[in-house]
């Protein structure tokens, strides 16, 4: 579930054996002979010339018994030529690591034969050519080509030039007609030898951990792979492009062996020299010499190894593996793992089995080729498939060139399996609790248990120790929260928090569900809690059990719900009511033979209050409706029977009054139905799909007096468009409306038919009243002077709007008007702005004018005028900025507030942000003074925070994660994907 440290693994790189093809072309001159060499090309055959066409292949070489190595190749007769299969070019190493193939001019190639030494039997029998080139040679033509790369005057050239603005000529070979595309950047060099630039490194406490040549490696290397691992790492919920694995392919395909020079011995040691090439499924590589014995079946690798395959691609000086034991060794081995992405070194490699690998002297990190942000480092390294286990000595991180981190030794885990250790620290601070650090530890307790424990500390509250346990069984899953502070220095007092999650699953139709909560005191949160989580403030703490029955038809459930006041401002006699319990069983069938469907809702709960009226209510409702519907049109009558029963009663505490009890039934009848009319048209030269869709609802109800029924859990529903389809006004059961109204709606659409894309959405609609409406909510007023809402007979008129301008730029609008005051009532406006990942702009406005509570003090409290801008918007190398304003233009005040900067690459991930946001309506005190005098802050109290967090991607990360606060701040944020 949790990982301290992620590490690589490198796969089997000689299990059963598609080189990726590279154009590009790296030309030097002879100094000497004055003579073009270009790397990447196989040597060219020329029949006229004295020298013998290129050697025979052992391509013929029948497919080995054991899938991971040549075991059963039959011998290649020595006496006879096959020519050498064509293959694309194979990038290559570092110029000066590679025999000369080409002799190439500015302008064009001119194909000449490459001397080879030759023993006296070769050039006297044509036989077989045997290479006898020793180390020395070797050794001589590398020093001779390392000359080439020095100046005229012999001083070697460094440049921070590209290689598309470097002067001289750049040759390209096409991929798909083979033909050369030189061009010249400045004057013609006219012959002479272009000058090889190295970059300047960048400032740094210590030697780059690769080197320049290895980094040209690295990136011969990624040449070889299906894919860029580094394509797509920053993209928000991106994913790597997808290919099919060649992985399953490898038991079943041959082993191709090409090469310049083949030699069998005894029938025994199969011996190839020159550009062999070994390819199998996904799998290939390219070396210099390769040598395999049949008998110790063992294989041999030498000089410029490159090795892919869809899991992994390497190049190293030399492979030496042991078919027979599952053994390897390789020596300065560079890797690319693509599946994480990282990349690295290793001065030696061993693998003792197929469970169990060395390293020596190992350097890795996810940065791409040609960034070394940071780098992790270690002496030894040891992968344990097993156990699921690696381990390390004397392992020292670097970022940007400084050591910040080390450790003699560490273990970590290499697959899913936990493992116990620390946990990323946490950093933050806030103007109520100061500074805070966390460290937390991580406890592999069993497989179905394990532990977080999360000691913090906070500067101007003191420490505090905290801890999560999660356990998970057969049927149940959850977890127990706990925290505690022995004492508050502000406050010389001892703090705590207690919290159990449970979700089991009895049988396929029977589930519970439990959430409990109890904290110290109401500012608990506020004054020690996790800022970025509360971006919303909540007044209650809410506890709740509940037990659930579902079958087909049948939905029965019982919850028991309570509620805790966490804001100064509310008090016992403000917290809602206690349910215990509230038992809810709804019945419902469909005939299949005949549109008639039939429902029964029924409902008991018993409501408790310490200071308010008790009672008990209970309550039916069968319903029956016939739905006509077609593909274009529908019409759904339906009447229903409302009834329901109360016994109430007193508090103890209070002047008793004698239990009464009281009952209500009134029938309800309702009629929905519509039509969808379609058709197609075009503009801009773009085929769409254009929808008309009208629908009338409409409901009576007859008015009962409810003035002397209690109000328990009912309120007001907001007025909106969804709600005018509603059958009562009221949410909860103690208030049924009276109604004799009709809704009339229409419903507009424009759809894309190419994309399938809504780019046109528009909704009106109003409810004409035939009636007055008398049933209230208690203490209801008429909030404006001359405006008799429940008098009038028509609504305000409701309008959505959303529309998309382009792919990028999209609208959200809506507005309800009333006709009685002429005047737009509510009103609200979002522009959208999203561009490539990460670039993204929000404009939002809201007007909200309060027409239902009046406010005696002449005050506006429900009233709501507020703009709201968010963003997030690269802006140089990386480098983008982030931050969310939202501003109260009545009140003239900030609301939530936000600015901070981010980096993000494939190789780390660096945000901080401050933040300003309002915790609620409360009591606002002094948090360094508890004996100062407090006031009621009807504005909220505000409070002030900076976060900041800091990943190395691969590795870990410390600080607070802020992927999540942005998703919930930003519209149309997200997280990357490996997040």
């Amino acid at each position: 579930m949790r990982r301290r440290l992620i590490l690589f693994f490198l796969p089997s790189i000689y299990a059963p054996f598609s080189i990726a093809s590279e154009a590009l072309w790296n030309c030097v001159q002879n100094k000497d002979s004055n003579e073009w060499v270009c790397v990447g090309e196989k040597k060219p055959v020329d029949k006229t010339d004295a020298v013998k066409p290129s050697a025979p292949t052992a391509s013929s070489v029948p497919e080995p018994a054991r899938a991971t190595a040549p075991t059963d190749v039959k011998p290649v007769e020595t006496a006879k030529e096959t020519p050498v299969k064509e293959k694309q070019p194979f990038r290559s190493e570092p110029i000066e690591n590679i025999p000369p193939a080409v002799v190439a001019e500015p302008g064009g190639v001119k194909q000449q034969p490459v001397p080879v030494k030759k023993t006296e039997q070769e050039a006297a029998a044509s036989k077989l050519p045997v290479s006898t080139k020793s180390d020395k040679d070797t050794r001589q033509a590398n020093v001779e080509l390392k000359q080439v790369a020095l100046s005229p005057d012999g001083s070697p050239k460094r440049s921070l030039q590209t290689e598309t603005n470097r002067p001289g000529w750049t040759c390209d070979a096409k991929s798909g007609d083979k033909n050369w595309d030189c061009k010249l950047v400045g004057e013609d060099p006219k012959g002479q030898a272009r000058i090889v630039e190295i970059p300047e490194p960048a400032i740094s406490l210590l030697t780059p951990a690769f080197d320049h040549g290895e980094e040209q490696t690295f990136k011969n290397i990624k040449s070889q792979l299906k894919y860029d691992p580094w394509q797509n790492c920053a993209a928000p919920a991106g994913a790597k492009p997808s290919f099919v694995p060649g992985k399953d392919l490898r038991d079943v395909s041959p082993l191709d062996i090409n090469s310049d020079y083949a030699e069998i011995f005894d029938n025994e040691i199969y011996s190839y020299v020159g550009n062999v090439e070994m390819t199998r499924a996904d799998q290939s590589s390219v070396s210099h010499k390769a040598s395999y014995d049949t008998v110790s079946q063992a294989l041999d690798l030498e000089g410029n190894v490159y090795y892919s395959d869809d899991e992994l691609a390497l190049h190293s000086q030399s492979a030496s593996l042991d078919m027979a034991a599952d053994q390897a060794k390789l020596r300065e081995a560079l890797f690319i793992s693509p599946a994480t992405p990282l990349r690295g070194r290793a001065k030696t490699i061993y693998r003792e089995s197929k469970s169990l690998t060395r390293y020596k002297s190992v350097a890795y990190t996810s940065c791409r080729p040609g960034n070394q942000d940071w780098v992790v480092h270690a002496s030894e390294l040891k992968m344990n498939k097993v156990t699921g286990q690696g381990a390390a000595k004397n392992t020292w991180v670097e970022f940007k060139g400084t050591p910040v981190f080390y450790s003699p030794y560490m273990s970590f885990p290499i697959d899913d399996r936990r493992l116990s250790g620390f946990l990323a620290p946490s950093f933050g601070n806030t103007q109520r609790g100061g500074l805070r650090l966390e460290m937390p530890y991580y406890w592999n307790i069993a497989p179905n248990y394990d532990a977080t424990i999360r000691p913090r500390y906070l500067s101007n509250r003191g420490a505090l120790l905290g801890g999560e346990f999660r356990y998970l069984t057969e049927m149940s899953k959850g977890n127990v929260d706990l925290e505690y502070m022995p004492r508050d220095s502000l406050l010389n007092t001892s703090r705590y928090l207690v919290g159990f999650k449970d979700a089991s699953q009895f049988t396929p139709h029977i589930s519970s569900n439990l959430n409990l909560n109890k904290v110290s005191d109401k500012n608990y949160f506020i004054d020690l809690g996790n800022a970025l989580s509360m971006s919303t403030y909540n007044s209650y703490l809410v506890s709740q059990g509940s037990l659930n029955y579902a079958n087909t038809g049948v939905s029965l459930r019982g919850t028991a719900t309570s509620y805790e006041s966490i804001d100064q401002a509310i008090n016992d006699a403000g917290l809602p009511y206690r349910t215990l319990p509230r038992v809810n069983l709804n019945l419902n069938h469909a005939f299949d033979f005949m549109p008639l469907n039939t429902a029964m809702d029924t409902e008991y709960v018993y409501f408790q209050h310490s200071t308010l009226l008790n009672g008990q209510r209970a309550g039916v409702r069968p319903s029956v409706s016939f739905p006509l519907q077609t593909a274009s049109a529908f019409l759904i009558p339906k009447l229903s029977l409302q009834h329901t029963q109360y016994s109430l009663s007193n508090p103890k505490d209070s002047a008793a009054l004698a239990p009464s009890s009281m009952s209500r039934t009134m029938p309800i009848f309702s009629t929905d139905s519509g039509l969808y009319l379609e058709k197609d048209v075009n503009f801009s030269n773009r085929s769409y799909l254009h929808t008309l869709e009208p629908r009338l609802f409409y409901l009576y109800i007859p008015r009962t007096d409810q003035s002397g029924i209690p109000v328990f859990d009912t309120g007001l529903t907001d007025f909106s468009f969804n709600s005018m389809f509603l059958e009562n006004r009221f949410s909860g059961g103690d208030r049924v409306q009276d109604a004799n109204q009709l809704t009339a709606a229409l419903t507009t659409r424009l759809v894309d038919t190419k994309s399938g894309r809504e780019k046109l959405k528009l909704s009106v609609g109003q409810i004409a009243y035939f009636q007055d409406r008398k049933v209230n909510l208690p203490g209801y007023q008429e909030s404006l002077p001359g405006y008799f809402p429940d008098t009038d007979r028509f609504s305000n008129l409701v309008t959505d709007l959303n529309f998309e301008l382009t792919d990028h730029l999209s609208v959200s609008s809506g507005a309800q008007w009333n006709p009685h005051l002429n005047r737009v009532v509510r009103q609200n406006l979002g522009i959208h702005y999203q561009n490539e990942p990460g670039e993204i702009i929000n404009l939002g406005y809201r007007y909200r004018k309060n027409t239902t509570y009046p406010d005696a003090s002449g005050l506006r409290p429900y009233d709501i005028v507020n703009s709201d801008v968010s963003f997030h918007w690269p802006i140089y190398n990386d480098w983008s900025a982030v931050g969310r304003w939202s501003y109260s233009l009545l009140n003239n005040n900030t609301q939530e507030s936000f600015i901070g900067a981010e980096k993000e690459n494939c190789c780390w991930r660096f945000r901080v942000i401050g933040r300003r946001w309002i915790s609620g309506i409360g009591i606002n005190s002094d948090p360094n003074n508890p004996n100062a005098p407090i006031a009621l802050n009807v504005t909220g109290i505000p409070q002030t925070g900076v976060f900041f967090q800091i990943e190395l991607k691969g590795l870990t990360g410390i600080g607070t994660k802020l992927e999540e606060f942005f998703q919930q701040q930003i519209y149309g944020y997200q997280a990357p994907k490996n997040d």
